[in-house]
């Protein structure tokens, strides 16, 4: 026999046997650690992703611990008038107006209010609901002229109670420059200053102390310098004396348009969310 038979007659032999002894030929691409007939390594399985933690919710207090809240905008007392529901930041970046802390509510509608008895808040204007949160916007609240932001109402900016009640406590409550500006048409006024910024923007307080302010006329002031005390000036077309509250009313002029069609006019915007805004920032330290 050739010799290139006997190498073909022994693979076949070779081949035999290992059938009959249920023998199976190996597979060299197979992996040395993983033999054919084992069953395949489990993928590991998915791990569930970890849920992003809940936002915690911001409670910020005051410098006496209390808990700062505020009512929605344009959400008014009952019986005190339309409202006027804005949201909007008009300054994100102002000073509060007063140093300490304050309490924004109805001066003729809560208590020591010539309006008080209609929500069964009548008594002086020191009763202690009055100092405390939540804040409550006064911006369109009923007076017998109306504005163009509410013709309803009348009420053209917030009141600002400040943080003691002065007829009890005789506490010096100082306000303050929100922003850069100067002090204009002080001498023709007998119970508000006005703020106007470098673009327009106009800032009216109303009822400080107005024989003890700290600014002049035409004077230049910078953001967080004291304008005057709070208190409660206030006076008719007449030059009488009327009655008022201890507090500060705060209002903001700007241009605006009530939708695309219309024409902007300068006129009395709400200050309320831009003084929320300004509270915050304020009981954060910033």
């Amino acid at each position: 026999m050739r010799s290139l038979d006997k190498v073909f007659v022994a693979l076949l032999v070779s081949f035999s046997l290992a059938a009959c002894e249920g023998g199976e030929t190996p597979n060299p691409t197979d992996s040395p650690d993983e033999q054919p007939g084992d069953p395949a390594s489990p993928s590991p399985l998915p791990q569930p992703e970890e849920p992003d933690p809940m936002p915690e919710e911001e409670f910020l207090s005051d410098p006496e611990g209390r808990v700062f809240s505020y009512v929605p905008a344009g959400d008014l007392l009952p019986n005190s008038g339309p409202g006027h529901e804005d949201t909007t930041i008009y300054r994100p970046d102002i000073l509060f107006p007063l140093e300490d802390a304050a309490f924004l509510n109805s001066q003729v509608y809560r208590y020591g209010g010539s309006q008080g008895y209609v929500n069964g808040m009548e008594g002086g204007q020191c009763n202690e609901a009055n100092y405390d949160y939540p804040w409550q916007d006064t911006f369109c609240e009923s007076r017998s002229r109306s504005q163009i932001m509410c013709p309803d109402g009348g009420h053209e900016g917030v009141d600002i109670r400040p943080a003691t009640c002065i007829p009890e406590t005789g506490a010096d409550h100082w306000a303050v420059a929100v922003e850069d500006g100067r002090i204009v048409g002080l001498a023709d006024s007998k119970y508000t200053v006005k703020l106007q910024t470098a673009d327009g923007t106009l800032y009216r307080y109303m009822h400080m102390k107005m024989d003890a302010l700290a600014v002049e006329d035409g004077e230049y002031v910078t953001k967080g310098q004291r304008l005057g005390r709070v208190f409660n000036d206030f006076f008719n077309s007449a030059g009488e004396r009327v009655a008022t509250t201890y507090h500060l009313h705060f209002e903001m002029y700007q241009n605006y348009a009530p939708d695309e069609e219309t024409d902007p006019v300068f006129d009395q915007v709400s200050p309320y969310m831009t003084l929320v805004n300004a509270y915050e920032r304020k009981l954060r330290g910033e």
